[in-house]
């Protein structure tokens, strides 16, 4: 009996939480995690049961300095992982022995995937679990296996340039913070216990060792060279039969159209670089207006948008540097200039504003001539201008930028996210993410604007008002779907 209870005690604590961790799976339920009904708990683990996506901890944020414990193991030939910040930072999970990405240490378990590889190869076999831990502090990164540290590196240390150059063609800035915790479904069975993690106080040291990784083989660096070159000249899509369906219906003359519009219930607001000139909606009549003093503060307006009484209009400095943007507020009665939102920290270009639920989303533009079109990212604020989260755009949208970026956007019909390109006749139906922070590219409506802001008549269902640069004209057309 006296061996028994030993035996019982073990037991019970060899898996009692340790000081400091905040556990993220009872055991029982998949409280606090979202998916699409393709996990479960079996036998007090948690496991993928049948196709589906990913497995999503809602309940908070992965803290910005932690460390992660877990157990993990997969079904022979799985490849799974654990995603802990924002993009495709994965830690990740493999039968090294009957999977093809194990051929390449920088894909093989316990790496830092598509970057870094682990010191050695201690992975149990499939379906035998593994003990698992990430630290993460500041710029440094530690992966840990079966009680072994296999990463170790500081990625603020020019020596790993290269890992984190490779890294970044999956979209992965490893600076970045904020994000959800998620699970992969990657098509084969995967099963989890033990979840946890605690926050690192910022007065606990954690200093790299900057362990030297395994080298990658020539045949997989070859394969590995073949995917980079996929994922910076993707494949186009093929094009899918749009339900939506542009109508022009009339033109007005407008002497600013010449960066975007914005629209109220009776008027539009014609927009250049430092001019916005006001006209009738029935008419085209121009009733007013408002223009910079020579030399004076304001340099290249944008785009604009109406709300609570307000026209709310995108500014930047473009093409100067370094970039300063800044949202600038106008009454539109009397056309008077009211304030001035300072939002150059983020940095870009802002090229328009929006606000849906409360929140504003602004686009932050980059430019070839002035930095890199695939960082132009949409960034969320509360009402104090406080920022909340930022998107940014996929890869195959960023091409049609080509070496310009969005210059429209705002919310329109069904609660979609329509953007527009710098001169293409293309309007882009978007979405916000179910996860990630990637928008999800929905259909490209052709128009007859070529780019630049617009607006939607907020009164008129479906009515958009775009310019015509070219011929300083603004445009009412009609998007509907079939």
């Amino acid at each position: 009996m006296k061996h028994f209870l030993l035996l019982l005690i073990f037991t019970s604590s060899a898996h009692a939480l340790e000081p400091g961790f905040d556990s993220l799976f009872d055991g029982k339920t998949l409280d606090g995690w979202k998916h699409d009904g393709n996990w479960s708990v079996v036998n007090g683990e948690i496991a993928r049961v049948k196709k589906g996506g990913s497995l999503t901890y809602e309940k908070a944020k992965v803290p910005d300095d932690f460390e992660l414990r877990f157990d993990w193991k997969v079904a022979k030939g799985c490849n799974s992982g654990v995603y802990y910040r924002p993009g495709q930072c994965e830690y990740q999970l493999l039968d090294n022995a009957n999977s093809p990405y194990g051929e390449n240490p920088r894909q093989s378990a316990g790496a830092l995937f598509f970057c870094m590889a682990p010191t050695k190869d201690v992975v149990r076999p499939f379906e035998q679990w593994n003990e698992a831990r990430i630290i993460c502090k500041g710029s440094v990164i530690q992966h840990w296996l079966n009680g072994v540290k296999v990463i170790d590196f500081d990625y603020a240390d020019p020596r790993w340039k290269d890992a984190i150059k490779l890294v970044s063609y999956r979209g992965t800035d490893l600076a970045k913070r904020g994000g959800n915790l998620w699970l992969q479904d990657h098509g084969a069975d995967v099963w989890f216990k033990n979840l946890r993690w605690r926050a690192i106080p910022a007065d606990e040291p954690l200093v790299s060792e900057n362990l030297t990784p395994m080298p990658v083989p020539e045949a997989a660096l070859k394969k590995e060279e073949a995917r980079i070159q996929e994922l910076l000249n993707p494949k186009p899509k093929p094009a899918k039969k749009s339900a939506w369906q542009h109508q022009e219906l009339k033109r007005f003359r407008a002497e600013e159209a010449h960066q975007g519009v914005a629209v109220d219930d009776a008027h539009f607001y014609a927009m250049t670089n430092a001019a916005i000139g006001k006209y009738r909606k029935d008419n085209g009549e121009r009733v007013g207006g408002w223009k910079e003093a020579k030399g004076g503060r304001i340099k290249h307006l944008n785009a604009g948008i109406v709300l609570d009484g307000k026209l709310y209009c995108a500014h930047s400095n473009y093409p100067e540097m370094p970039m300063k943007s800044s949202v600038e507020i106008w009454d539109p009665e009397t056309m008077q200039h009211l304030e001035s939102i300072d939002l150059t920290t983020p940095g870009g270009s802002l090229t328009w504003v929006d606000r849906r639920d409360g929140v504003w989303f602004a686009c932050f533009a980059q430019y070839a001539k002035t930095g890199d079109p695939a960082k132009t990212r949409i960034m969320t604020f509360d009402a104090g201008w406080k920022k909340l989260a930022e998107f940014g755009f996929p890869k195959e949208m960023v091409a049609k930028f080509g070496k310009n970026s969005s210059s429209g956007g705002s919310f329109g019909p069904g609660q979609h996210l329509f953007i527009t390109g710098h001169d293409a006749q293309e309007l882009y139906v978007l979405d916000l993410p179910a996860k990630g922070d990637v928008l999800s590219w929905q259909a490209a409506i052709p128009i007859s604007a070529h780019g630049q802001a617009f607006a939607w008549g907020r009164n008129e269902e479906g009515v958009l008002y775009s310019i015509d640069r070219k011929t300083s004209e603004v445009i009412v057309s009609r998007i509907t779907k079939s």
